[in-house]
Protein backbone atom coordinates (compact mmCIF):
# COMPACT_ATOMS: atom_id res chain seq x y z
CA UNK A 1 0.00 0.00 0.00
CA UNK A 2 1.33 3.41 -1.01
CA UNK A 3 2.32 6.02 1.59
CA UNK A 4 0.14 9.14 1.65
CA UNK A 5 1.17 12.80 1.36
CA UNK A 6 -0.65 16.09 0.75
CA UNK A 7 -1.89 16.69 -2.75
CA UNK A 8 -4.38 15.59 -5.38
CA UNK A 9 -4.30 12.63 -7.75
CA UNK A 10 -6.72 12.32 -10.66
CA UNK A 11 -7.33 8.69 -11.59
CA UNK A 12 -8.99 7.07 -14.57
CA UNK A 13 -9.45 3.50 -15.78
CA UNK A 14 -9.24 2.72 -19.48
CA UNK A 15 -9.64 -0.23 -21.81
CA UNK A 16 -9.19 0.22 -25.55
CA UNK A 17 -10.41 3.83 -25.38
CA UNK A 18 -7.34 5.71 -26.56
CA UNK A 19 -9.16 8.55 -28.32
CA UNK A 20 -11.15 9.29 -25.16
CA UNK A 21 -8.11 8.89 -22.91
CA UNK A 22 -6.24 11.56 -24.86
CA UNK A 23 -9.08 14.02 -24.33
CA UNK A 24 -9.38 13.15 -20.65
CA UNK A 25 -5.68 13.73 -20.01
CA UNK A 26 -5.61 16.92 -22.08
CA UNK A 27 -8.56 18.32 -20.14
CA UNK A 28 -7.03 17.50 -16.77
CA UNK A 29 -3.73 19.07 -17.74
CA UNK A 30 -5.33 22.20 -19.18
CA UNK A 31 -7.64 22.94 -16.27
CA UNK A 32 -5.54 21.79 -13.29
CA UNK A 33 -2.47 23.12 -11.55
CA UNK A 34 0.91 21.62 -12.38
CA UNK A 35 1.12 19.94 -8.97
CA UNK A 36 -1.91 17.74 -9.65
CA UNK A 37 -0.85 14.15 -10.31
CA UNK A 38 -2.51 11.75 -12.71
CA UNK A 39 -2.70 7.96 -12.49
CA UNK A 40 -4.10 5.81 -15.32
CA UNK A 41 -5.02 2.16 -14.82
CA UNK A 42 -4.75 0.54 -18.25
CA UNK A 43 -6.87 -2.61 -18.23
CA UNK A 44 -4.59 -4.38 -20.74
CA UNK A 45 -5.59 -2.29 -23.75
CA UNK A 46 -4.50 -3.41 -27.22
CA UNK A 47 -5.23 -0.21 -29.16
CA UNK A 48 -1.94 1.65 -28.70
CA UNK A 49 -2.75 2.98 -25.24
CA UNK A 50 0.39 1.48 -23.71
CA UNK A 51 2.67 3.17 -26.24
CA UNK A 52 0.89 6.51 -25.84
CA UNK A 53 1.15 6.42 -22.04
CA UNK A 54 4.82 5.45 -22.22
CA UNK A 55 5.45 8.83 -23.85
CA UNK A 56 3.59 10.77 -21.15
CA UNK A 57 6.12 11.55 -18.44
CA UNK A 58 3.43 13.53 -16.61
CA UNK A 59 1.16 10.49 -16.18
CA UNK A 60 1.79 7.54 -13.91
CA UNK A 61 0.56 4.28 -15.44
CA UNK A 62 -0.39 0.88 -14.06
CA UNK A 63 -1.02 -1.80 -16.70
CA UNK A 64 -2.98 -4.84 -15.56
CA UNK A 65 -2.31 -8.39 -16.86
CA UNK A 66 -5.93 -8.63 -18.04
CA UNK A 67 -9.09 -6.51 -18.01
CA UNK A 68 -9.99 -6.14 -14.32
CA UNK A 69 -13.13 -4.15 -15.09
CA UNK A 70 -13.94 -0.56 -14.17
CA UNK A 71 -14.75 -1.05 -10.49
CA UNK A 72 -11.71 -3.11 -9.59
CA UNK A 73 -9.58 -0.75 -11.67
CA UNK A 74 -10.75 2.14 -9.48
CA UNK A 75 -9.99 0.11 -6.36
CA UNK A 76 -6.45 -0.41 -7.64
CA UNK A 77 -6.08 3.30 -8.46
CA UNK A 78 -7.24 4.48 -5.03
CA UNK A 79 -4.95 1.98 -3.32
CA UNK A 80 -1.92 3.06 -5.35
CA UNK A 81 -2.53 6.82 -5.24
CA UNK A 82 -0.03 8.56 -2.98
CA UNK A 83 -1.92 11.76 -2.17
CA UNK A 84 -4.47 12.76 0.44
CA UNK A 85 -7.18 13.55 -2.12
CA UNK A 86 -8.18 11.31 -5.02
CA UNK A 87 -10.48 12.38 -7.86
CA UNK A 88 -11.90 9.77 -10.23
CA UNK A 89 -12.87 10.58 -13.82
CA UNK A 90 -14.31 8.25 -16.42
CA UNK A 91 -12.10 7.96 -19.48
CA UNK A 92 -14.89 9.63 -21.49
CA UNK A 93 -15.00 12.66 -19.20
CA UNK A 94 -12.84 15.76 -18.98
CA UNK A 95 -12.79 19.11 -17.11
CA UNK A 96 -14.01 22.23 -18.89
CA UNK A 97 -13.33 24.81 -16.17
CA UNK A 98 -10.49 25.83 -13.88
CA UNK A 99 -13.03 25.54 -11.04
CA UNK A 100 -13.54 21.82 -11.51
CA UNK A 101 -11.33 20.63 -8.66
CA UNK A 102 -12.65 23.14 -6.13
CA UNK A 103 -16.20 22.13 -7.08
CA UNK A 104 -15.56 18.54 -6.04
CA UNK A 105 -12.92 18.95 -3.30
CA UNK A 106 -14.27 21.91 -1.29
CA UNK A 107 -17.29 19.86 -0.12
CA UNK A 108 -14.88 17.36 1.46
CA UNK A 109 -13.50 20.20 3.60
CA UNK A 110 -17.08 21.04 4.58
CA UNK A 111 -17.81 17.55 5.93
CA UNK A 112 -18.75 15.42 2.92
CA UNK A 113 -17.15 11.98 2.63
CA UNK A 114 -17.89 11.50 -1.07
CA UNK A 115 -18.41 14.33 -3.53
CA UNK A 116 -19.23 14.20 -7.20
CA UNK A 117 -21.71 13.58 -10.00
CA UNK A 118 -25.34 12.79 -9.30
CA UNK A 119 -27.00 10.83 -12.11
CA UNK A 120 -29.57 8.46 -10.60
CA UNK A 121 -30.45 6.34 -7.53
CA UNK A 122 -28.94 8.87 -5.12
CA UNK A 123 -25.35 7.63 -5.33
CA UNK A 124 -22.27 9.55 -6.41
CA UNK A 125 -21.35 8.41 -9.90
CA UNK A 126 -17.63 7.58 -10.27
CA UNK A 127 -17.49 9.29 -13.66
CA UNK A 128 -16.64 12.34 -11.50
CA UNK A 129 -16.03 11.56 -7.84
CA UNK A 130 -13.70 12.68 -5.06
CA UNK A 131 -12.76 11.18 -1.70
CA UNK A 132 -10.01 11.41 0.82
CA UNK A 133 -7.91 8.34 0.28
CA UNK A 134 -7.90 7.60 4.01
CA UNK A 135 -11.74 7.51 4.03
CA UNK A 136 -11.78 5.07 1.13
CA UNK A 137 -9.32 2.79 2.92
CA UNK A 138 -11.06 3.16 6.29
CA UNK A 139 -14.45 2.19 4.90
CA UNK A 140 -13.06 -0.90 3.17
CA UNK A 141 -15.89 -0.98 0.61
CA UNK A 142 -14.82 -1.59 -3.01
CA UNK A 143 -15.99 0.25 -6.08
CA UNK A 144 -16.79 -3.09 -7.72
CA UNK A 145 -20.46 -3.59 -8.70
CA UNK A 146 -22.71 -5.94 -6.76
CA UNK A 147 -24.67 -8.56 -8.70
CA UNK A 148 -25.22 -8.68 -12.45
CA UNK A 149 -26.75 -5.91 -14.52
CA UNK A 150 -29.61 -6.71 -16.90
CA UNK A 151 -30.83 -4.94 -20.00
CA UNK A 152 -33.60 -2.34 -19.55
CA UNK A 153 -36.96 -4.08 -19.27
CA UNK A 154 -35.49 -7.50 -18.42
CA UNK A 155 -36.34 -9.30 -15.19
CA UNK A 156 -33.59 -8.64 -12.59
CA UNK A 157 -31.60 -11.55 -11.21
CA UNK A 158 -31.28 -10.52 -7.58
CA UNK A 159 -29.74 -7.34 -6.24
CA UNK A 160 -27.64 -5.16 -8.54
CA UNK A 161 -25.65 -2.10 -7.52
CA UNK A 162 -23.56 -0.25 -10.09
CA UNK A 163 -19.87 0.66 -9.86
CA UNK A 164 -19.46 2.78 -6.73
CA UNK A 165 -23.10 2.46 -5.68
CA UNK A 166 -22.47 0.20 -2.67
CA UNK A 167 -19.77 2.58 -1.45
CA UNK A 168 -22.12 5.59 -1.52
CA UNK A 169 -24.91 3.55 0.05
CA UNK A 170 -22.81 2.53 3.04
CA UNK A 171 -21.53 6.07 3.55
CA UNK A 172 -25.14 7.28 3.69
CA UNK A 173 -26.05 4.50 6.14
CA UNK A 174 -23.10 5.22 8.43
CA UNK A 175 -22.85 9.02 8.18
CA UNK A 176 -26.18 10.15 6.74
CA UNK A 177 -27.10 11.37 3.28
CA UNK A 178 -25.46 14.74 3.96
CA UNK A 179 -22.10 12.95 3.72
CA UNK A 180 -22.77 12.66 -0.02
CA UNK A 181 -22.31 15.94 -1.88
CA UNK A 182 -24.12 15.75 -5.22
CA UNK A 183 -23.06 17.74 -8.28
CA UNK A 184 -26.05 17.67 -10.63
CA UNK A 185 -26.22 17.37 -14.39
CA UNK A 186 -26.62 20.94 -15.60
CA UNK A 187 -26.88 20.22 -19.34
CA UNK A 188 -27.05 17.32 -21.78
CA UNK A 189 -27.74 16.67 -25.42
CA UNK A 190 -31.27 15.50 -24.67
CA UNK A 191 -30.49 11.98 -25.87
CA UNK A 192 -30.26 9.60 -22.87
CA UNK A 193 -27.64 11.74 -21.03
CA UNK A 194 -25.24 11.73 -23.98
CA UNK A 195 -23.02 14.78 -23.67
CA UNK A 196 -23.80 15.52 -20.03
CA UNK A 197 -22.26 18.38 -18.09
CA UNK A 198 -21.75 18.10 -14.33
CA UNK A 199 -22.10 21.42 -12.54
CA UNK A 200 -20.79 23.24 -15.62
CA UNK A 201 -17.26 22.00 -14.74
CA UNK A 202 -16.91 18.45 -16.18
CA UNK A 203 -18.14 17.01 -19.48
CA UNK A 204 -19.08 13.32 -19.63
CA UNK A 205 -19.82 11.34 -22.75
CA UNK A 206 -21.81 8.35 -21.45
CA UNK A 207 -22.22 5.27 -23.68
CA UNK A 208 -18.90 5.88 -25.39
CA UNK A 209 -17.98 2.21 -25.70
CA UNK A 210 -21.09 0.23 -24.74
CA UNK A 211 -24.87 0.15 -24.99
CA UNK A 212 -27.20 0.81 -27.89
CA UNK A 213 -25.05 1.39 -31.03
CA UNK A 214 -27.11 4.51 -31.77
CA UNK A 215 -26.10 5.97 -28.41
CA UNK A 216 -22.46 5.04 -28.98
CA UNK A 217 -22.57 6.89 -32.30
CA UNK A 218 -24.28 9.89 -30.72
CA UNK A 219 -21.68 9.96 -27.93
CA UNK A 220 -18.79 9.86 -30.38
CA UNK A 221 -20.26 12.74 -32.34
CA UNK A 222 -20.95 14.78 -29.20
CA UNK A 223 -17.44 14.01 -27.87
CA UNK A 224 -15.81 15.39 -31.01
CA UNK A 225 -17.93 18.55 -30.75
CA UNK A 226 -17.03 18.95 -27.05
CA UNK A 227 -13.32 18.57 -27.74
CA UNK A 228 -13.49 21.23 -30.41
CA UNK A 229 -15.42 23.57 -28.12
CA UNK A 230 -13.43 23.22 -24.91
CA UNK A 231 -9.94 21.95 -25.76
CA UNK A 232 -9.08 23.20 -29.24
Amino acid sequence: MAEERPGVTVVTVTWNSLSYLKGCIEGVRRFSGSAVEMLVVDNHSTDGTSAYLAERSDVRTVRTPFNFGHGLGLDLAFALAETEMVVALDVDAFPVSHDWLSAVLDPLDDGAIISGAYVQRAFIHPSFLAMRRCDYLRLGIPFAPVGVAVAPGDVPHGLFMDVGEALSHMVAVVAGSSALHRIPITADSGDHLVGSMYGDVVYHGFYSTQGDPRLVTATQRAWSEALARYLN
